[in-house]
């Protein structure tokens, strides 16, 4: 089961020697990106299939790359995605030469988005380590899915540093390397959800220093040092004109619970920019200090749950759910859903939400697609290979948030206040599906409502999925 334990910060989330994870070859100082590709049985078209009858997971395990391995110690990187594996070894990632899941066009059906209109903004996008392949693999995805070109040579792609410089470069360091390659896969999945988003929107991707995040792995309990670096990339993407910007990971703060209430919290408060959080992947979270996920709780960020969608057409129309699934016969992945222990309503939640959560923030406040992404990653998977795979997580639906936030305008946003008075219609209840494998049981003492969707307002997609654009 993906648990809070992924956190980077949380307890259960200290270095662990010798847990079962993924171990990456090292080669020349970064894992091994030799050109392999799933002996795979199914053709792409096939796996894409199975996407769209929602049965891919019961097929497909899954490669978690936000749990790594270097030497003896286990990494778990606080982000939120995953990769569908080659069903020939369970343990790699599946690979194959053209897209074999849901792209663009998929979403805006899905979503009803116009084919074009709506401004020509900017999306900030927060991520940790030197990726350096962002603007060739996101040639190859736009280029695939008949995008216009956004590329770095033609300004409409900035890759910068924490402070707007120069980004860091890759590590030449076996460990940070290894954690590098791990997060390669949310940077990339980040950019390009973003841009299925918004075609026509400029994009600022903020790449802050690797060796935050190993540091933040082994310290639990420590995230002040990664909080004040997702403040400050935020700062620098809104400096460079980003208009709204997306974050892909959660830190526990219940350790120091400052970060949510002090200057370091307060720093991500940005009236007029979108500023969009994962929820997580660990389904419904009790209701626990030590619980608590940074920074989709704070009131002034939008928390972003996810669904999967399916379709009997190939695709035309889709169905959508809140996404919870059983991987193979084991693990259980969904949309996180959860209740602040000591901060105010999200702004303008309404009292009959967070009266849910005993009058505090409840999480989260609208979703997306978050599972079977396909996306093109040429910097090299964990377990081996370039080329197009089909990613999971929130990682994927924030982003995607972000970007339709950027595409309408956000002069009036102040968190996910919009979402709350969005007229009649513009936001599509989800009402089937939960975050939970045992459904509302999971819930323990709370309101069904937090892990099971419903009519209105639910944890695991909040008040639902997109419309078209009116509300935003």
């Amino acid at each position: 089961m993906h648990t809070r334990g992924l956190m980077v910060a949380a307890a259960a989330a200290a270095v662990v020697a010798g847990a079962a994870a993924l171990v990456p070859g090292i080669d020349g100082g970064h894992a091994s990106r030799a050109g392999f590709t799933a002996a795979e049985g199914d053709s792409p078209a096939a796996i894409r299939q199975s996407v769209l009858n929602g049965t891919a997971l019961s097929r497909h395990r899954l490669v978690n790359n936000c749990t790594t391995k270097s030497g003896k110690k286990t990494y778990h990187l606080g982000c939120d995605s995953s990769l569908m594996a080659s069903r020939t070894d369970p343990n790699k990632p599946l690979v194959t030469s053209e897209p074999a899941a849901l792209g663009p066009a998929d979403f805006a059906r899905a979503f009803h988005l116009p084919a074009s209109g709506g401004r020509r903004g900017t999306i900030g996008i927060i991520d940790f380590g030197g990726i350096s392949t962002v603007d060739a693999d996101l040639a190859v995805y736009r280029k695939t899915y008949g995008l216009p070109a956004c590329t770095a040579a033609s300004g409409c792609l900035k890759v910068v540093g924490r402070d707007g410089g120069a980004p860091p470069a890759p590590s030449k360091l076996p460990v940070l390397s290894t954690i590098e390659q791990a997060l390669g896969l949310e940077t990339t999945l980040d950019v390009q959800l973003a841009s299925a988003a918004c075609p026509g929107c400029k994009i600022v991707l903020v790449q802050l220093p690797v060796d935050l995040v190993a540091m933040g792995a082994q310290y639990a309990g420590f995230p002040a040092p990664l909080a004040t670096a997702l403040a400050d990339g935020t700062d620098t993407a809104i400096k460079k004109g980003a208009n709204a910007v997306s974050m892909s990971y959660i830190l526990a703060n219940g350790f120091q619970p400052g970060i949510a209430t002090g200057d370091i919290g307060r720093r991500l408060r940005h009236p007029g920019v979108a500023v969009v959080a994962s929820s997580g992947d660990h389904g419904y979270v009790a209701r626990k200090t030590s619980d608590q996920t940074w920074p989709q709780e704070l009131p002034w960020v939008v928390s972003v749950g996810g669904v999967e969608l399916t379709s009997r057409d190939g695709g035309a129309t889709f169905a959508k759910r809140a996404w919870g699934k059983v991987e193979g016969d084991k693990a259980w992945w969904g949309a996180a859903s959860l209740c602040s222990t000591t901060l105010p309503p999200a702004n303008g939640q309404p009292a009959r939400i967070s009266k849910l959560c005993a009058g505090h923030r409840a999480s989260s406040d609208v979703s997306a697609a978050s599972t079977g992404l396909a996306i093109y990653d040429g910097f090299g998977y964990v377990g081996g290979g370039t080329g197009w795979g089909v990613a999971l997580g929130t990682s994927g639906s924030a982003p995607y948030i972000a970007g339709l936030y950027a595409r309408t305008g956000t002069a009036k946003v102040n968190g996910p206040n919009t979402l709350y008075r969005a007229p009649r219609g513009a936001i599509e209840d989800v009402t089937t599906g939960s975050s939970m494998q045992n459904g509302a049981t999971g819930c323990a003492d709370s309101p069904p409502a937090l892990c099971v969707a419903g009519q209105g307002w639910d944890g695991p997609t909040g008040l639902g999925v997109p419309n078209g654009l009116r509300a935003f």
